[in-house]
C-alpha cells in the first residue's frame, strides 16, 4: 500500500469549505496511511496526542520523522519538522506588515486590512500541508 495521491486544488478547497477542519483530517489520514508503510520504530503515535500542548511538539516530530521515511529520505525530518514553525514566522512577519497599515485594497476584491488578515491566517494553516503532499504525491499511487 502507498499513500494518497491528493489534490492541491481538492486540499485546497476542501481546506476553505471546512473552515480549516480538513488540515486535522488530513493529518489523521496521512498518519494513518504512513502507519501502515513504515515499521514499528516510525509509526506516528495515537492521533489524539496531536492536540495536548507539549506533547504535540513529540507527536509532531514523530510524524515528521514517518514522513522522512515514506519519502526515502527525500523530505529530511528537519526539514519537515520546521515548515510550519518557518511559514509561520513568515505569515507573522507579514501579518505585522499588515497591522501596521490601516487599510489595504486589494485589487482583486477591494479588501480592506482585516480581509486580508483573514485570508492570510487561512492560507498559513494550508502551506505546510500542501509542502508534505507535494513530496507524498511522489510517492504515491
Amino acid at each position: 500500500m502507498r499513500v494518497k495521491h491528493r489534490s492541491f486544488l481538492a486540499i485546497i478547497l476542501l481546506n476553505f469549505i471546512t473552515l480549516g477542519l480538513y488540515q486535522i483530517y488530513w493529518f489523521f489520514i496521512t498518519k494513518t496511511e504512513m502507519n501502515t508503510l513504515n515499521s514499528k520504530d516510525v509509526k506516528v503515535p495515537f492521533f489524539l496526542w496531536f492536540f495536548i500542548p507539549i506533547v504535540n511538539i513529540w507527536w509532531y516530530y514523530r510524524f515528521a520523522k514517518a514522513i522522512e521515511r515514506t519519502t526515502k529520505d527525500k523530505l529530511n525530518k528537519w526539514s519537515a519538522f520546521f515548515a510550519p514553525v518557518l511559514i509561520g514566522l513568515m505569515i507573522s512577519v507579514l501579518l505585522t506588515i499588515l497591522g501596521n497599515l490601516p487599510t489595504i485594497n486589494l485589487p482583486i476584491i477591494g479588501a480592506t486590512a482585516l480581509t486580508s488578515y483573514i485570508i492570510v491566517t487561512a492560507t498559513a494553516g494550508i502551506l505546510p500541508i500542501l509542502y508534505y503532499q507535494s513530496y507524498l504525491n511522489k510517492f504515491a499511487r
